[in-house]
């Protein structure tokens, strides 16, 4: 485990033939606390909820937002969020009455059903469910229920909380209770070509809770896109200089373009043993035909100046990465195809490689070998970070 600052794109020590993840990254905003997001859902009628009984009495600990992580005791914190312009957000609670081995968590009751917080400046402290500047009582739209106080039952098998950040109008997210499979889906349009626009989803945070337990709630929220890039290396570096790459494609080897909107699909178990919530993605039927500019450094290592990765590189598209939406289900592998010194050369990546998850970063190397032949030579996979944390460290695994 290491910390790390909050850059986007940061890759660990690259190892060649490796697969990574990073948690963390410019896509995923860790808010360490109940949150919830800017939407507009659609409501539950009674019949899709379970509702909670009676509140516990007020002498209980209220659920609340805090905001200094040193305050290990503090229900929830968040970290960022009003940095970047979202002041708005919902978040959807329940809890489990019940447990057992073969069926896992049951007696599903509603803690909070699409609660809005709102974040106010200066604010913190001035309420006991106002740790540090977002408020979620009586911040429900006009004519929605009154949202109250909500506390911690400690008689409860389990805690689990999600939710979604930065929707609009164009963005707008619906969410809805399956009955016959206790799981709440959230679906709303993901667009590639405007990636800041695009709301955040939650992962779910699933824990037990109990008067000796922390009560930190920790959500990451994750842009719904990924982002992919290509580069190439030469098996003997100093033939770079000698050395001419154009017409690069990298394209799907069945024909078929590379997706850039569609539904995307949340769901989110909320009883039973699955303790983790499904991404799926509905992709619209046009896309980019093929990505054609790779990827190579913006600065030398000595003296900050820009260098060519190869003869005659074009200094003005350093650093390209591509933002597409995400292919959780897979599809087919990849073809490169590039010219080395006028003579056209192929590689192939295989389907195996070639499935993106939301969130990740995935960079695929090619290797100019000296007989001029071109081979994949690495796939490297990065969980990215799509807010920066300006002020804290955040600690990233590798595996």
């Amino acid at each position: 485990m290491t910390k790390a600052n909050g850059a986007y794109g940061a890759h660990a020590t690259s190892e060649p033939l490796k697969l990574r993840s990073f948690r963390g990254l410019r896509g995923l905003i860790v808010l360490v606390g109940l949150i919830v997001c800017l939407v507009s859902c659609s409501s539950d009628s009674p019949a899709d909820i379970i509702e909670e009984p009676q509140d516990p009495p007020v002498t209980g600990t209220a659920i609340a937002f805090a905001a200094d992580k040193q305050q290990e005791q503090m229900i929830t914190r968040s970290t960022g969020l009003e940095e970047q312009g979202v002041t708005n957000f919902k978040v959807w609670g329940y809890k489990n009455m019940t447990y057992n081995d073969n069926d896992g968590y049951g007696g599903l009751q509603t803690v909070m059903n699409g609660y809005t917080v709102k974040w106010t400046a200066n604010s913190a402290a001035t309420t006991t469910t106002n740790s540090c500047g977002w408020e979620y009582v009586n911040q429900q739209p006009i004519g929605e229920e009154e949202q109250t106080i909500k506390y911690w039952d400690y008689s409860a098998k389990a805690y689990r909380f999600f939710g979604v950040a930065g929707a609009d109008d164009t963005h707008k997210v619906t969410g809805k209770l399956d009955a016959l499979t206790n799981t709440y889906k959230v679906t709303y349009k993901a667009d590639a070509e405007n990636e800041a626009d695009n709301p955040y989803y939650s992962k779910l945070w699933l824990n037990d809770i109990n008067e000796n337990s922390s009560h930190t709630v920790q959500l990451e929220f994750i842009k719904p896109l990924s982002k992919v890039r290509f580069s190439f290396i030469f098996e003997n570096p100093d033939d770079a200089k000698d050395t001419e790459l154009t017409g690069k494609t990298f394209c799907p080897s069945d024909g078929n373009t590379i997706k850039m909107k569609g539904d995307v699909t949340v769901s989110y178990p909320l009883t039973g043993t699955t303790d983790k919530e499904q991404f799926a993605a509905s992709s619209e039927a046009g896309g980019m035909t093929a990505f054609t500019q790779d990827y190579y450094a913006t600065c030398s290592e000595e003296g900050g100046k820009v260098i060519s990765p190869y003869l005659n590189a074009d200094k003005t598209q350093t650093g390209k990465v591509y933002t597409v939406l995400p292919a959780p289900a897979g599809q087919s592998s990849y073809t490169m195809t590039v010219s080395v010194n006028g003579d056209p050369k192929t590689a192939v990546v295989p389907a195996q490689f070639m499935t993106w998850m939301p969130g990740y970063e995935y960079t695929y190397v090619f290797k100019i070998h000296i007989d001029g032949s071109v081979t994949i030579d690495n796939v490297q996979t990065a969980f990215t970070q799509w807010i920066e944390h300006s002020k804290d460290d955040y600690t990233i695994y590798n595996w």
